[in-house]
């Protein structure tokens, strides 16, 4: 156990300065100055039995925020880090260096904006993490050089199909499969369909800059027309996930500010269309929205909100966008969510057996402690393997994985010497419908193979009631086993 009288008596022989006491991955200010800096940094102020004759005040902060909320102390005077084994270290004042500029440009992007616009201080929380390097990553980011190369070639200088071929050839990105040029085929032919007079400006992988709502906000759009007195985005979605939809989205709606405010001067612009296009699992999505509205959501919602996020104040709001959060996994507010949910459930009920609309109700809150659970796992992993503990868990290997031939030639010249064939050792089959179109593409495979191809139908899986899919029909269903 800590003694934390002696921070105590230091705070009081510093009455003018902050002293903060680091604590594994924790920092606190206790006292009369707790108050303070509380009020400065907008922070829950707490008190704590640490052995004084009456509760002392305290508000604290974890490590992955000390730099921002240091720093904002040292603008109202000097701080003092002191801690178990630590030699007190002394910030002055005048040493302060906030850098928000950075720091916003690093947080508040388009791409992230659903997460910090319903939860701003989750920007700053999420800094912290890293940000990996994955193989879906790498994948959307060549997926996204093809489609803009295919897009360059058909919409911008004008080929045919049959010029782009070669061209294609010569441009391909090293990884780049038939599927993604596919996909990248049809994106440019999307753009095409949407150009409708020779007078129309395309744009295409436009930086675009929003900075008067949003601190040091910018985006690049993947494309960009302008025609009449529209302004059209589409953004190239190559992810299979979740279908993304273009209505009411956050992020497009940032690059439609960010493209009227380099280009409204230019063109009478007083409509903005938003499209979405996610060919892999055949998702277009589209939304319109006047100037004026969009406007008004960005002074009204946008601003007021990303002042808030890039200084990691408001409130902690627990829901969807949770999905997105590298914090989640050790966010107060979504654990308080859950748990009371789990925990008070049983207070409502009045009987042994859930009514439907209860049901309902435990269904709808399913996604969000699922979520919950399996970043506060994940997170636990990463505690230990980086060699910290969490009570009551150790790490331990897991399954092992399948066996595999270390060196398949070997293997096939031990067989042969034993007298087996190639027939005894080797077989011959085709490629999974799924395998052949990454192989030759979806279109040749459509093209050649369609009449040859099977599909059995999806099982009935819960879904919410907004749903695009049609009710399964039970009575239907069973019937075509009949036909």
């Amino acid at each position: 156990m800590v003694d934390l009288t002696k921070y105590l008596k230091m705070q009081e022989d510093n009455p003018n300065a902050f002293v903060i006491v680091h604590l594994a991955d924790f920092y606190e200010v206790l006292g009369e100055k707790a108050k303070e800096a509380a009020e400065i940094l907008d922070l829950t102020l707490t008190a704590r039995d640490i052995g004084a004759p009456e509760r002392v005040p305290l508000v604290g902060f974890p490590y992955h925020v000390s730099e921002k909320y240091i720093e904002e102390l040292r603008r109202h005077g000097d701080v003092i880090i002191t801690g178990p084994g630590e030699e007190p270290k002394i910030l002055t004042t005048t040493e302060a260096k906030p850098n928000h500029k950075e720091r916003a440009h690093a947080l508040l992007s388009a791409s992230s904006s659903e997460r910090w616009l319903n939860c701003p201080p989750s920007a700053v929380a999420a800094e912290a993490y890293p940000n990996p390097d994955t193989e879906f990553t790498r994948e959307g980011t060549l997926a996204h050089e093809v489609a803009e190369i295919t897009a360059r070639i058909r919409v911008v200088d004008g080929h045919t199909y049959e010029e782009m071929v070669p061209s294609m050839a010569a441009g391909k990105r090293e990884g780049a499969t038939p599927e993604m040029l596919d996909c990248a085929f049809d994106y440019a032919d999307y753009i095409q369909e949407h150009i409708k007079n020779d007078k129309a400006v395309v744009l295409l992988e436009q930086k675009v800059d929003f900075s008067p709502w949003v601190p040091d906000g910018f985006g690049t759009c993947d494309c960009i027309i302008i025609q009449d007195d529209t302004l059209t985005i589409i953004d190239y979605k190559y992810g299979v996930g979740v279908p993304v939809s273009a209505k009411d989205n956050s992020q497009m709606k940032l690059y439609a500010l960010g493209a009227l405010n380099d280009f409204g001067f230019a063109y009478d612009v007083n409509k903005i269309e938003m499209h979405i296009f996610q060919p892999r699992i055949n998702n277009i999505s589209a939304d319109s929205i006047t100037v004026e509205e969009l406007e008004t959501w960005a002074t009204k919602v946008v601003k007021p909100t990303a002042e808030k996020a890039a200084k990691g104040k408001g409130n902690y709001k627990p829901g969807g966008h949770c999905k997105f959060c590298p914090h989640a996994g050790r966010c107060r507010a979504l654990t308080k969510t859950c748990t009371e949910y789990v925990e008070t459930h049983s207070l409502r009920v009045a009987v042994p057996v859930l009514a439907p609309h209860e049901v309902a109700e435990v269904l709808s809150m399913e996604p969000l402690i699922s979520l919950w659970l399996k970043r506060v796992k994940d997170q636990a992993m990463t505690t230990m393997l980086n060699g910290d503990t969490v009570p009551g868990w150790k790490i331990v290997e897991g399954k092992q994985g399948n066996r595999k031939w270390k060196d398949e030639l070997e293997v096939a010249k031990a067989l042969e010497a034993a007298g087996y064939s190639q027939a005894d050792i080797t077989e011959t089959k085709l490629l999974s419908p799924a395998a052949m179109d990454k192989a030759l593409g979806k279109k040749t495979v459509a093209e050649l193979l369609a009449d040859f191809i099977d599909r059995a139908q999806g099982a009935p899986v819960l879904a919410p009631e907004t749903d695009k899919r049609p009710t399964y029909d039970r009575v239907a269903e069973a019937q075509k086993d009949f036909e």
